[in-house]
């Protein structure tokens, strides 16, 4: 066990390493934000005459500032790693833009250094060990930590002593005035030390000034500004699995590839017949979303639903959903949510009090200030159930926070009435209509005291909404006033104080009932489907039965003629052998009565004995043989007999197991027959087990009436919670009050990790579902340990690199992981031949790299139910194994869904549109390959590609009406195409419309005009794009209802996949005039 457990810590170790070259970025040089250059000479902005005096401050505030020492251009990193390392085919088009520091270091308004402030880039760092001693040398990135430490102390000694500040040990600030001077003289020196003055040229320095609350103003963030987010993570996670082992999910993700049983894999596509089973009412969770109850979930969405609800929810572990484009993913997890929140609801149900839910020890407590905090902890069996949802992409997590909650999410017959705290919801959604406090963004600072305003205190600020006008502001305030915080009076703080201060007779009483009443309802309809689902679940072996049994009549039947048929022939056999056997018998018989007397024998002297004793022998044996020959046949008629009485006797048994299969079977018919014509097209027929498309666009067992019902539950779960939250308002008043210190970060470092624990817990039993990026979960969660979650949703996995959803899955007792290897993969920015360096200074295997693997890639691995997809890998694999399919597609008409379907999942995807009833989109043209040939090129950019855009931009707008700052994106897979093309039509779209393919993942636009590019003296780019389909597959299914090519049509062709696209579109030339000219279609 102890080599297991080191084999995992070295893995998590060898992440953290990879992690020490992924530095963030600073901000660059901004007047209006604020961000200032340092120059020899010149004002600091603690200084008087530097411009920052001039900015004014709202009441209460002061000036904060981050020095940014060493600025270096985060290229040259890249740069030099490949000097060190070598290159690689496999890091195309992989820099970085941005730049970052070799140290930050934040300075009060009085221009003295913050103690324990400073932060130093762990890349730099890196890099010059890499320069020198280099990776050969044993230990060689070993020290970072010791290094940090001393230069921090001298970092917070810098500057001029002033007055008696030398001596002031209580003081949080370094003895010194800090000028342009030290700072350059300090980054200058750090730079040679850490041999990284050629390779990164870090001799700029920059100063960001912060507005902060004047309690605040001396105090340290204690935000590593420059590294890794997840590092200091990885390095306690790390620190862990060395000692102990870790909970099932993070287990099962770091278990080798050798280490699954590939046997015991279960493939959806191939055993149709496992996903319907998977859905059957039972398996089924008894709540719902409250979306329109006249479109329940897909097939395969409510397998995964259940799969996690009956497999993962009792126990412990994780499970991977694919989720290809459009499929649903975020519909997905909102069942997956209200599953959650109603088996807490039911748990509470049971509770004749609510107080019955805390423990009866004594509450923690602990000061916070000036304030003193108490938490009573809820019971073990009120915990487990808190869901974090987690992502790489910032998009994603922001969709599934701010979607969930909106009122137009929900189906229409709940979107005026549903409520769980909507005045407060709508706050945080900073005036959009809201009807639920289900789910909660936090992750940055920002955020999180974002939440704490507005959810707890119940402030909006002015800008928010249909926000109502603020209070006058008394003129003597009114300076440096933009945006502030105004209380509206009515957060969660001021309702669980009115709540505490008034009696809240026959709430619970009242809650519970309506609770019952609605899973009562929920579990006698599931029980009239569930009997329906057995029919169908047993009609195949009922028939299988019925079929035996008749055949067992027919045996049977056979037998017992073929026995009727031997009697009468064995009887008169029989009846032969018992004459001649008479006949002996008479023989022997007469043969007695001749027996001659003495006087005879003495008078033949013995010759009549002699005969007649040789004739009775003779008669004797006669008898004996025909005694034989009757026992014989007398045995053979009673065989034949017991034969036929036997075979009588099965048949009559064969006959009635047949009637009574047949009644069984024809019971087993007339209950489907009836659900059938009850719950028309919501009840499995035998023909969905061959049609793919018909099966997987049904929803088996979720009709209207049971759909209704199941949300009319979870409704009723969350009127639970409220009611708990009513008559528990003193104690929940407390624990909130800690919670929101827990949100905020302020819980003094010394209280216990059960104490924040519980607070924590005390939170999602309001807000069941919060979310953050990985950059933030240890921000968020630090200060919890092993296992403190109840769930870990990983969204858009595929993006992740495997390292980043550690720290969530070692604090998570349930992982569930959705995306799609097959969409884009993480950008890992050290180059590949640097990964395999480090991989080997560790001593572990390929398949950990960060390069060759990802979030979704990972679990994946541990999933039993799933299917194989044929796939180019980063490690030379030809298929991949992905976790359970949604394989309903509903974004795309074709030809984007046929492309993407094609190119990236062997037909997996069904097409879930309706083109039918979608309208008509205004703009008639079909999509289409415009075909530009350009001898022109500017690196990757085609100049006469960008005419083309143009046109087809203008075209769009003045033909079809398309709003193309909202319906339309520009999208390549090169960023100089995008510099391009963002300066060829900046008047006609936004920037934030043009990016990459990958700013794109997890968004959709109407139109989608796909600039290819690519300079037609480097055809690498063109076959690095086309290495993999993921690229393409992205690309394409952005686009909802047209996508535009632009690009050689001849040179992209060739191109494994594009070849797809190119025979997929029909294709337009392209001339200077803007007139096209209609090609061919393939």
């Amino acid at each position: 066990m102890g080599g297991e457990r080191l084999r995992r810590s070295g893995v998590v170790g060898y992440w953290r390493a990879v992690e020490l070259f992924s530095p963030q970025k600073v901000p660059a040089l901004s007047a209006r934000e604020r961000v200032y250059p340092v120059e020899a000479g010149r004002p600091m902005p603690w200084d008087a005459g530097h411009p920052v005096r001039a900015v004014p401050l709202e009441g209460g505030y002061g000036w904060q500032h981050v020095v940014y020492g060493g600025v270096f251009a985060l290229g040259s990193v890249r740069d030099t790693l490949l000097d060190v390392f070598g290159e690689s085919g496999e890091d195309h088009d992989g820099r970085m833009d941005g730049e970052s520091a070799l140290f930050a270091l934040t300075v009060s308004d009085r221009g003295r250094p913050l103690l324990d402030s400073a932060v130093f880039s762990s890349c730099a760092w890196a890099t010059g060990r890499a320069v020198a001693p280099g990776p050969g040398t044993p230990g060689w990135l070993d020290g970072f930590q010791e290094d940090a430490d001393a230069w921090g102390r001298r970092a917070g000694a810098l500057g001029d002593p002033v007055g008696a500040a030398a001596g002031d040990g209580d003081s949080p600030l370094g003895p010194g005035v800090v000028s342009a001077g030290h700072l350059l003289e300090f980054t200058g020196e750090l730079a040679r030390t850490w041999g990284v003055s050629v390779a990164l040229d870090p001799a700029t320095v920059r100063v960001r000034s912060v507005p902060v609350r004047l309690d605040q103003a001396e105090a340290a963030d204690r935000q590593d500004f420059l590294n890794s987010f997840i590092a200091a993570d990885l390095d306690r996670v790390a620190a862990a699995l060395a000692r102990e082992d870790p909970g099932a999910g993070l287990a099962a993700y770091l278990t080798p590839d050798s280490g699954f049983d590939r046997a015991g894999r279960v493939d959806l596509r191939l055993r149709p017949g496992a996903a319907l089973a998977g859905v059957t009412p039972e398996r089924t969770p008894a709540g719902r979303w409250p979306a329109d109850a006249r479109h329940p979930l897909a097939l395969s969405q409510q397998f995964a639903v259940n799969a996690v609800h009956t497999e993962l929810a009792p126990t412990a572990g994780i499970f991977a959903v694919n989720g290809p484009p459009g499929t649903g993913k975020t519909t997905m997890l909102r069942d997956c949510f209200a599953a959650v929140v109603v088996e807490r609801a039911r748990r509470l149900a049971a509770l004749r009090l609510p107080s019955e839910a805390f423990e009866r020890q004594a509450p923690y407590v602990w000061k916070s200030g000036d304030h003193t905090r108490t938490v009573t902890p809820l019971r073990p069996g009120f915990t487990g159930f808190e869901m974090v949802v987690a992502s790489a992409n910032n998009g994603a997590v922001e969709n599934v926070s701010t979607e969930i909650p909106a009122r137009a999410a929900l189906g229409a017959r709940w979107r005026e009435d549903a409520d769980y705290f909507a005045e407060q919801a709508t706050r945080l959604l900073k005036g959009e209509p809201a009807w639920g406090a289900v789910a909660a963004r936090l992750g940055s600072k920002r955020n999180r005291l974002e939440f704490v305003n507005r959810f707890w205190h119940g402030r909006y600020r002015r800008t928010d909404t249909g926000a109502p006008p603020p209070p006058p502001v008394p003129q003597q305030g009114r300076r440096g006033l933009r945006d502030p915080w105004i209380d509206s009076g009515s957060g969660l703080s001021h309702l669980l104080r009115q709540w505490r201060d008034t009696p809240q007779t026959g709430v619970w009483t009242e809650a519970r009932k309506r609770f019952g009443a609605a899973l009562a309802e929920v579990e006698r309809l599931r029980g009239e489907r569930a009997d329906a689902a057995a029919a169908y679940e047993g009609l195949p072996a009922a028939y299988e039965a019925l079929r035996h049994t008749r055949e067992a009549v027919d045996r049977d039947t056979a037998a017992l003629a073929r026995a009727r048929e031997e009697l009468p022939p064995a009887e008169a056999a029989l009846a032969g052998v018992r004459r001649s056997l008479e006949q002996a018998e008479e023989a022997h018989r007469a043969h007695l009565a001749r027996r001659p007397g003495f006087s005879v024998s003495l008078f033949t002297l013995g010759r009549a004995a002699r005969s007649w004793h040789a004739e009775e022998a003779a008669a004797a044996g006669a008898l004996a043989a025909a005694r034989r020959e009757h026992d014989v046949e007398r045995a053979r008629v009673d065989g034949v007999r017991a034969r036929s009485a036997a075979a009588s006797a099965r048949l009559d048994g064969a006959r009635g197991a047949a009637e009574a299969a047949r009644d069984r079977a024809a019971r087993m018919e007339e209950a489907l027959g009836a659900a059938r014509e009850r719950w028309e097209g919501f009840v499995p027929e035998g023909s969905w087990l061959a049609d793919d498309p018909l099966r997987e666009r049904s929803a088996p067992w979720s009709d209207p009436e049971i759909t209704r019902a199941r949300t009319e539950l979870f409704l009723a779960a969350l009127d639970l919670h409220r009611a708990f939250l009513r008559c528990t308002a003193r104690t929940m008043y407390a624990n909130l009050t800690a919670g929101m210190d827990a949100v905020a970060g302020t819980v003094p470092g010394t209280v216990p990790e059960t104490h924040v624990r519980a607070a924590w817990q005390s939170l999602f039993l309001v807000v069941p579902v919060v979310s953050t990026t990985f950059a933030s979960l240890d921000r968020v969660f630090g200060r919890l340990g092993a296992q403190a979650l109840g769930w870990l949703f990983v969204d858009e996995a595929g993006q992740a690199t495997p390292q980043m959803a550690v720290g969530g899955m070692w604090r998570a007792r349930r992982t569930v992981v959705v995306g799609d290897p097959l969409q884009l993969e993480p950008v890992v920015v050290l180059p590949w031949t640097a990964q395999r360096a480090l991989r080997e200074e560790f001593g572990v295997a390929e398949e950990w790299a960060p390069g060759r693997t990802s979030v979704q890639r990972l679990a994946d691995r541990a999933n039993r139910y799933g299917t194989l997809l044929p796939a180019e890998l980063p490690d030379g694999g030809h298929e991949v194994w992905v976790g359970a399919p949604l394989r309903v597609h509903r974004r795309c008409d074709d030809p984007m869904f046929s492309v993407s379907n094609a190119v990236a999942y062997d037909g997996l995807m069904v097409q879930g549109v309706d083109a039918g009833a979608r309208e008509p989109y205004p703009y008639r043209p079909a999509s289409s390959w415009v075909d530009v040939v350009g001898a022109e090129a500017d690196g990757h950019w085609i100049p006469e590609e960008g005419r083309a855009l143009r046109r087809v931009l203008e075209r769009l707008r003045d033909e079809g009406g398309v709003d193309l700052a909202r319906d339309v994106f520009v999208i390549s897979p090169f960023r100089q195409v995008v510099a391009g093309a963002r300066r060829a039509c900046r008047d006609l779209v936004p920037d934030g419309r043009v990016g990459t393919v990958h700013t794109t993942q997890g968004k959709e636009a109407d139109v989608v005009v796909l600039v290819l590019g690519t300079d037609p003296r480097r055809p690498g780019a063109r076959a690095w794009a086309a290495s993999r389909p993921n690229l393409l597959n992205v690309a394409v299914s952005r686009a909802k209802r047209r996508l535009f090519v632009i690009g050689n049509r001849d040179a992209w062709r060739d191109q494994r996949y594009f070849s797809t696209l190119a025979e997929s579109l029909p294709s337009h030339s392209w001339s200077p005039s803007g007139r096209g000219e209609k090609n061919s279609s393939g």
